[in-house]
């Protein structure tokens, strides 16, 4: 997968702007609205290699992509079947004690961004029996980003960083009816696109082994 640098994107901003904002403030403005993007709409999916469940073992390190974090997990299959996600309270209402009682795997939560949790717990170890659809969101510390996003959305992309810059007072550049303009959107793109995705997610079928 070839990426592309957001310092290479600058002319998809600057154009735009009453003024000339520093390379490093508008390339700013670029990386928080691709990952807001990223993070809103799904649209970079991830199939990490199936884990191996160990018997009585409730969590899960999830596993992104290099150069990525997790924004969501999107779905979960156990030995094969989907299972239902949950929030901790609907757990402790359906199945007592979940995370010190075994049995058959139905339901996954999570608590932080970079594990799931099984429920009850698994009986019996099974390999490659745990996995999952990520979506995932260019890291902070990141240079680049998948360049298909870029093929794909940048006007969406440039919207938001013009959001960004447009918005900020008593600038050059400043221009409160430009950035609402760009800002709506950004949103309406961020809006179809996780919309299209989510058709195409509740099409699939639970893959079974890894993709890349």
């Amino acid at each position: 997968m070839s990426n592309v640098k957001y310092s290479d994107l600058l002319a998809e901003v600057l154009p735009h702007l009453k003024a000339d904002p520093s390379d490093p403030l508008t390339e700013s403005a670029l990386k928080n609205a691709v990952i807001e993007f990223c993070r809103d709409s799904w649209v970079w999916r991830h199939f990490p290699d199936p884990l191996d469940v160990d018997a009585g073992e409730a969590s899960y390190q999830l596993e992104p992509a290099a150069g990525a974090d997790v924004a969501a997990l999107l779905s979960c299959a156990y030995d094969g079947a989907p299972i239902t996600p949950k929030s901790t309270d609907d757990l402790d209402a359906i199945v007592p004690d979940w995370q010190s009682v075994a049995g058959t795997v139905k339901y996954f939560t999570q608590i932080d961004s970079e594990s799931v949790m099984l429920a009850p717990l698994p009986v019996e170890s099974l390999a490659q029996g745990l996995v999952m659809v990520l979506a995932l969101q260019p890291k902070r510390s990141a240079i680049s980003f998948p360049k298909w996003i870029s093929s794909q959305y940048m006007e969406a992309l440039a919207s938001g960083a013009l959001a960004r810059l447009m918005s900020m007072p008593d600038k050059p550049w400043t221009d409160q009816k430009g950035a609402a303009l760009h800002g709506e959107r950004f949103r309406n793109a961020v809006s179809a696109a996780k919309a299209s995705g989510v058709r195409g997610l509740s099409r699939a079928v639970v893959r079974t082994t890894p993709q890349h």
